[in-house]
């Protein structure tokens, strides 16, 4: 009997079994209200790129009309105040200071998602992909999981249940943030996590039709409600509300400013290039795709063999990180 029970439980689909953090009146929730003493600070500045309001007819035009991108600076307003991204469309956010990575939650996003009333348990939440940058180009994304169904839309007003998503902006209702933590993020040679600079938010569409849909960090097509074809349609972004920056928790371990003294020269380099750094230290270099060409921990390093272009080296002093560009002429 044992062993039956075992092939039997083997056989329930896995989205049965994952369990996340429940919606904002649960016990366990990750929520965060907008009125939290942890937010030390509020988005400054938005860029809105809005999407299509419906994905499988462009014509009918873009989402977002009378939905401004400032809506989003500075404290959430909950239902109303909040730019409309459209199918696939994004918002790129800045803040006074940069997001800087330390212990727990380092910033939280916030939409405007409901709640079911005829079950408590289910949402009307229109998600989006959350994404970090330390320089305004090179973005990187959260690794985002759902295990909401596939086998049919969700409709247009449809609901999901929020444990079945993480890492996921709108996970939770209006005026509470979902909480983004930078080390789930994936290290990258061209992420400075100390000095996140801009927060990306991509609408997912949420059409389960293979031409148009989108897929999570798992490979699993996500679902949410669609179509939504008006001008208020897709991923509502209301805020963006930071837990840590560089103005109210300056670097740890060594001293304060000590990743400021590193210095890279000649920069441009053709032949030889000295790091300074206050004590010994390792070093690497990548390429511009992020490859690890060279490792080392001399301060004086041959790179004449290295080909003609940008690099990024990274400087280790005691565990702090330090990131500069070079050039190789």
């Amino acid at each position: 009997m044992r062993k039956l029970l075992v092939i039997l439980l083997a056989m329930v689909p896995m989205a049965l079994w994952a369990q996340f953090a429940p919606a904002q009146d649960k016990p366990g929730t990750t929520a965060m209200h907008a009125d939290s003493s942890a937010f030390v600070a509020w988005a400054t500045g938005c860029v809105a790129e809005p999407g299509p309001m419906n994905i499988t007819n462009p014509s009918a035009g873009l989402a977002g009309q009378g939905w401004p991108a400032s809506n989003v600076i500075g404290f959430p307003e909950g239902t109303m105040g909040v730019t409309c991204l459209g199918d696939g469309g994004q918002a790129t956010v800045t803040f006074a200071s940069p997001i800087c990575n330390r212990e727990g939650p380092d910033f939280a996003v916030f939409e405007n998602g409901f709640a079911n009333q005829g079950n408590p348990d289910m949402w009307f939440l229109e998600l989006g992909f959350v994404e970090v940058s330390s320089d305004g180009e090179n973005f990187f994304r959260f690794p985002a999981v759902t295990y909401v169904q596939t086998e049919t839309q969700v409709g247009g007003m449809g609901c999901i249940d929020p444990a079945q998503i993480h890492n996921f902006a709108s996970k939770y209702g209006a005026m509470y943030g979902t909480p983004f933590e930078l080390d789930e993020v994936p290290d990258d040679p061209l992420l400075d996590k100390d000095n996140i600079t801009h927060v990306r938010v991509v609408d997912v569409i949420g059409n389960i039709d293979q031409e148009y849909c989108t897929y999570d960090s798992q490979g699993h097509i996500v679902n949410d409600p669609w179509p939504t074809p008006f001008a208020s349609c897709g991923m509502d972004l209301d805020a963006v509300g930071v837990i840590h920056d560089q103005e109210h928790f300056p670097g740890e371990g060594i001293a304060e400013n000590e990743c400021d003294n590193v210095s890279i020269y000649p920069n441009p380099a053709h032949d030889f290039v000295t790091i300074g750094t206050p004590h010994t230290s390792s070093v690497q270099i990548f390429n511009a795709v992020g490859q690890l060409v060279l490792t080392t921990e001399e301060n004086v390093i041959n790179v004449s063999e290295l080909p003609r272009g940008v690099y990024f080296v990274r400087v280790n002093l005691n565990g702090n990180i330090a990131t500069q560009r070079l050039i190789i002429k």
